[in-house]
């Protein structure tokens, strides 16, 4: 008898070094045996050490996948990516709640890729915020953190972090120390995982590969903090694994 799949939906860009984006999200997903699916919103240029360019795709084509794929699945668990700007992510974000209410949706703000390239120029502070509290986890490094204001506005009162929406604050890209990641989660608890700094030139889509692996282990039914904490082992596995800035843990890893 054919095994019964668990599904995940995830929407981003096309790398085509497979090692961000939705390649490198559907082999993380598929590792914990979490069967993804993808709709594409920029066709990008870019192998692990050179990005060149978004090539961005229009909302009506982003709409047009997303059309097809809910018409045989309805997702409980989406992860959004790379998205060109504030008003694609709202109507990506509508889209999924309109035709699954309940569905647990990860955002991973993308702010530049790890070759430099910078997709957040021109968006200010106050154009991504009214839209994440439709989103139930953002998970930000510090450089993200700063540019989306999540920092200026729960000084202002504006937010409350892990009330509106949790947050996944990533430490791996901070300097010295242990790498800490630090969740204020909605239940009023702020959770740290830790592991040690491995030393490096880094990986390229750590950020995509530990938001899909959450996302899966979501999906497997474990809770938020489980979640962060498995994926959070398997990042240091995916950090040694693979060739130069390549992850890779195959199948017969597991």
């Amino acid at each position: 008898m054919a095994e019964k799949l668990t599904y995940a939906l995830t929407i981003g860009g096309f790398d085509g070094s497979a090692g961000a984006g939705i390649l490198a999200d559907v082999k993380a997903m598929a590792h914990f045996g979490v069967y993804a699916q993808s709709v594409c919103t920029a066709l990008t240029e870019q192998n692990e050490d050179e990005f060149v360019a978004p090539g961005w795709i229009i909302w009506e084509r982003i709409e047009a996948q997303l059309d097809t794929l809910f018409r045989k699945h309805t997702f409980e668990f989406v992860k959004i990516g790379l998205v060109e700007k504030p008003k694609i992510l709202k109507r990506i974000v509508d889209y999924v709640r309109e035709k699954s209410p309940k569905a647990f949706i990860v955002w991973d703000p993308i702010a530049s890729a790890s070759a430099g390239y910078h997709f957040m120029r021109g968006i200010e502070q106050d154009d991504f915020l009214p839209i994440m509290s439709s989103i139930d986890l953002v998970t930000p490094n510090a450089e993200e953190f700063a540019l989306l204001g999540l920092g200026l506005a729960a000084s202002r009162d504006q937010i409350e972090l892990g009330k509106d929406f949790a947050i996944l604050l990533k430490g791996g890209h901070s300097v010295g120390g242990d790498s800490v990641d630090t969740l204020w989660a909605k239940d009023g608890n702020q959770y740290k995982f830790s592991s040690p700094r491995i030393p490096g030139d880094g990986k390229h889509g750590t950020g995509c590969n530990l938001s899909s692996a959450i996302v899966a282990n979501l999906a497997l039914g474990k809770s938020l903090t489980e979640s962060c904490q498995i994926a959070k082992n398997y990042m240091d596995e995916f950090i040694k694994s693979g060739e130069g800035r390549l992850g890779f843990i195959s199948s017969s890893a597991r």
